[in-house]
């Protein structure tokens, strides 16, 4: 059934390649007559935008690059020409006295026609004013020094982008205490053989924004902002609603500050050059930021670095929109693996009919079933590659490298809410999270050093192949697995995928008989320091692989059902240092490796106790060296700590039970 499940699926992806390719020729065949709707046509460079993604990085930047030009946001009137917007007209005057004109035969670097200007040589053009229905065009050559400032303007285009630069290096400031407002239409005309602009403001060569004005832009077409090269903002307020991606740069977006406010019905901010392997990224110094996207919030193919910052994101409708299904329970219980989607109660699954509660905490789920390991929630049109990029709700996201190194990060998001398909770095910040699918998520290496981190709701808390974790204040809630190092389904099959003998190779045991062994991907969980707390409906550490925990503060409240276990490895869980305190059911009871180089004290109750029950290791003399509160329904424990010392004596109380241990 699997074979004829997986044909399908490739049957469904193949019709949709087809059926995308249609698109982009049909698309292009449109857009030679002289009125195209382009909303109707998707074009071939949106197609690839949605397929294919950056897989290298060579981005090394750690703070933006400016040159002189673009962080002067000053202007001198005197030293300028002048753009007067009057509803339907265009008035034009230079800086010398009496030189005005109305008409398109004057030319200070400005030719006027029909509600039109066209600037196109460098120098500063300030405008003010309203134009109900016109256009500013920017077409000089590209290094030249174009600086558009907006003194207040209210601008609007029905049926292309307000503001056009076709060339030129532009920086557009916003004039101290205006407010300016750039409106597009919902249909763009086209002049015959073109597909751009596709923005109420777009640039094909360099864009910066600066000046300390505000800036709203209103993207009825398509996206708010887009630059086809590099994509700068310096400072001011920018207020963006788009129909679809609010602010799109292609080489890079660079933020040195500012103040955002994106709501986009697609992504809210993203660099999109996937050719390059030193652009496509996108670098925030600082700013503050509160973007409410249908997509993703920020995206970047290369590299997404944030230095600083506050940030409010909001993506796919939130954590509270992520879609429910009996294998995603988003109460912190579990569902039964056969699809019975038994009740749940205390965020505990109830055991089979006839069986006490600690049977079924021994035997795990009925039918003595288990839910497979490392399996991904469902997400909406998972098994096609659809061309709606909105398929990916992800608060930040980036497909080679994501880093970030202070700040303070409010991210509610359908989908995952810190993302890369390789490596992401945390060094620094203060997070609270919540998401419909994992907390912070990267298929390669995962790596927090620093932070202050609370995952307040997620499918599984923490996931990367390599998780390492050097300090930090990490809190995790999540339905399913707390921290979980695997990779994808089909890499757990690469351990030995053939015999010498050409028979059916046997998947390693390492001698212990467990029945996770066959997910040995070499996946690893490294614990250096740091506080780290999880409260998990699935498994508490799990890994494909194995657990070092080599110092810290960690504490894990694990399922109070069977069916997972508050330690899951394929290898080994070596304690070497650090206060370790974990707690669960007995269902699928790991404990500690044996030849950890710190004693570890381990009990399996006979009968569980309920939340609420204190449990604490006090020496021979009566100090108590750990002392927790259980949060759920627990029947196993297992405590390490520095203090321990091989040879003696120890007492360990669970609520009124008491059990007296020798450390051998």
């Amino acid at each position: 059934m699997q074979d004829i499940f997986e044909e399908v699926v490739c049957l469904k992806r193949r019709i949709l390649r087809l059926f995308l390719a249609v698109m982009v020729i049909w698309g292009m065949t449109g857009c030679g007559q002289q009125e195209t709707d382009g909303r109707t046509a998707m074009d071939a460079e949106a197609v690839s935008d949605r397929l294919e993604h950056a897989k290298v990085s060579a981005v090394d930047l750690t703070e933006g690059k400016y040159s002189e030009e673009k962080l002067d946001g000053v202007w001198e009137e005197e030293a300028s020409v002048q753009i007067q917007l009057n509803e339907e007209k265009i008035t034009v005057k230079a800086s010398e006295p009496g030189n005005e004109a109305d008409g398109a035969n004057y030319n200070p670097g400005v030719d006027i026609s029909e509600g039109r200007a066209v600037i196109t040589q460098a120098g500063t053009y300030v405008l003010s004013g309203t134009l109900e229905d016109g256009q500013i065009v920017i077409d000089a050559d590209k290094e030249e020094l174009v600086r558009l400032v907006l003194n207040g303007v209210e601008l609007s285009c029905s049926s292309s982008a307000p503001i056009y630069s076709k060339g030129g290096n532009v920086v557009i400031i916003l004039a101290e205490g205006t407010e300016n407002v750039v409106t597009d239409g919902m249909e763009y005309i086209y002049e015959e053989g073109e597909e751009e602009p596709r923005a109420a403001i777009f640039a094909k060569d360099d864009l910066t924004f600066n000046g300390t004005g505000v800036l709203s832009v209103i993207g009825n077409y398509k996206h708010g902002i887009q630059c086809k090269d590099d994509l700068k903002f310096i400072t001011g307020t920018y207020e963006v609603k788009a129909a679809e991606d609010g602010i799109v740069g292609k080489d890079s977006i660079t933020v040195r500050n500012g103040n955002f406010t994106i709501d986009s019905g697609d992504d809210g901010m993203k660099a999109t050059n996937i050719e390059e392997t030193d652009k496509g990224y996108v670098l925030i110094e600082d700013g503050s930021f509160q973007i409410t996207a249908g997509g993703d919030g920020i995206q970047a193919e290369t590299l997404l670095r944030v230095n600083d910052g506050n940030m409010e994101i909001t993506t796919g409708g939130g954590s509270q929109n992520a879609a429910v299904s009996a294998e995603k329970p988003m109460d912190g219980g579990r569902a039964m693996p056969n699809g019975s989607n038994e009740e749940m109660q205390g965020g505990r699954m109830l055991p089979p009919e006839g069986m006490t509660p600690s049977e079924g905490m021994e035997d795990g789920f009925a039918g003595g079933g288990q839910p497979p390991k490392g399996a991904p929630p469902d997400e909406p049109g998972a098994d096609e590659e659809s061309a709606a990029a909105s398929d990916s709700s992800k608060a930040l996201k980036s497909y080679v490298e994501l880093i970030i190194g202070g700040g303070e990060f409010d991210l509610d998001s359908c989908d995952d809410g810190i993302h890369s398909d390789q490596n992401v770095i945390i060094s620094n910040g203060s997070f609270r999270i919540s998401t419909g699918d994992d907390g912070i998520h990267a298929d390669q290496t995962l790596t927090i050093e620093d932070g202050d981190i609370d995952i307040q709701q997620s499918y599984e808390g923490i996931e990367g192949f390599e998780v390492v974790i050097d300090g930090g204040n990490v809190k995790i809630l999540a339905s399913d697995d707390g921290i979980n190092a695997a990779g994808e389904a089909d890499e757990a099959d690469s351990v030995d995928d053939s015999a010498d003998d050409g028979g059916e190779a046997e998947k390693p045991d390492h001698g212990r008989g467990n029945p996770m062994a066959e997910e040995d991907q070499g996946a690893t969980l490294t614990i250096n320091g740091g506080t780290v707390y999880v409260n998990a409906g699935g498994d508490g550490l799990d890994a494909n692989g194995d657990i070092f925990i080599n110092g810290g503060d960690i504490t894990v409240h694990g399922p109070a059902d069977g069916g997972n276990g508050t330690l899951d490895y394929a290898s080994s869980c070596k304690i070497t240092g650090g206060t370790f305190v974990g707690v669960g059911s007995a269902g699928m009871i790991q404990n500690p490796s044996e030849d950890s180089a710190q004693p570890v004290i381990v009990w399996k109750l006979d009968e569980p106790v309920e939340a609420g029950t204190v449990i604490a290791v006090k020496d021979k003399e009566g100090k108590v060296i750990v002392k927790k509160t259980t949060e759920k329904m627990v029947q196993w424990l297992a405590v390490s700590s520095p203090e321990f010392i091989e040879g003696e004596t120890y007492t360990v109380c669970v609520g009124d039970r008491v059990k007296e241990v020798n450390l051998e």
